[in-house]
């Protein structure tokens, strides 16, 4: 397949590369200088469970992309998903698929202003990525990818891309219940990188105490509450294990939501709380721990450089 990346960060950089690897035609699409000059130099420092190794693989900023691919794969924050498939507009071709990763909601109802939801791909990952400096990058785990037609419905290229991804080792499944792994992941996202964001503590700190615990637990079960009401059924008890499991495995992790305010970057909180707030208030539940949470973060988003850190 051809295949272009669009947002060739840690996420974006892992799933092109094994992409790339395994055979497909893939161009990353980026914004930063030194990741495109380092990766079009050296090429993809990829670094995974089986050693590290220098992926040849193209890239360019979108409008210096003179190819229509296949498949669009869109890896930017979800913050940045309208300017993407703004700069994405020159070279998605009336028969490309565009297929979205990202985290939160409403990723779906974005793209579709610039592609016909039959042509749109959505799912949920869960690979660990980091991205070490200027086209390195390295995952130390494993993960799965769940995905389906925006749609529902089944065709040719969505079992192109599953073959594709498993060949890859993305670990791919097609699946009916994309929405119950992407709420679910949604109500984890909305625990975890909000109450380490605020604090300011890594996962195992944040864990350590009850009350951070406890109010997880709240998140999670609110979030819960709300895809339930809309239809899906997403499972509680699922998100609690793979918060115990992040509380015992992962304590010295610093959530990306974490990593953004300590940077003073734009975070992707409404798609993550403040979206499960609006569909709450659309099917008349109260979200209250989530709705604090996603307040607090946005008060400190808008007056990040007032604040009093010492």
């Amino acid at each position: 397949m051809k295949i272009v990346v669009i947002g060739a960060g840690a996420m974006g950089s892992l799933f092109g590369g094994l992409l790339s690897e395994s055979g497909n035609d893939v161009t990353f699409v980026d914004v930063s200088k030194a990741h495109i000059d380092a990766i079009n130099r050296d090429g993809l420092l990829l670094t995974t469970t089986s050693g590290a190794r220098y992926i040849k693989v193209a890239a360019k900023y979108a409008q210096d992309v003179n190819e229509t691919p296949d498949l669009a794969i869109i890896f930017t924050k979800t913050v940045y998903s309208a300017d993407a498939m703004e700069s994405a507009k020159p070279f998605i071709g009336d028969n490309t698929y565009v297929m979205t990763l990202q985290n939160g909601l409403g990723n779906v109802e974005l793209i579709e202003k610039y592609v016909p939801k039959e042509r749109i791909i959505v799912g949920m990952t869960n690979f660990p990525s980091d991205l070490v400096g200027p086209g390195k990058v390295s995952s130390m785990g494993s993960g799965i990818v769940v995905a389906m037609s925006a749609n529902g419905q089944d065709h040719p290229l969505l079992r192109t891309v599953e073959k594709e991804f498993n060949k890859a080792g993305l670990n791919c499944e097609i699946s009916k219940d994309v929405f119950v792994h992407i709420w679910e992941k949604v109500a984890f996202n909305a625990a975890m990188n909000t109450l380490t964001a605020v604090t300011r503590l890594r996962i195992g700190d944040m864990s350590s105490t009850e009350e951070g615990r406890s109010l997880a637990f709240e998140i999670a079960a609110e979030v819960i509450s709300v895809a339930n009401k809309c239809g899906v059924d997403a499972k509680l008890q699922t998100v609690i294990k793979n918060l115990e499991m992040a509380f015992s495995e992962h304590g010295s992790h610093m959530p990306s939501m974490m990593q953004d305010m300590l940077a003073k970057r734009q975070t992707e909180v409404d798609f993550i709380n403040g979206a499960v707030v609006k569909q709450a208030e659309s099917v008349g539940i109260d979200v209250p721990v989530t709705r604090v949470m996603y307040s607090l973060i946005k008060i400190i988003q808008q007056r990040y450089i007032n604040q009093v850190l010492e």
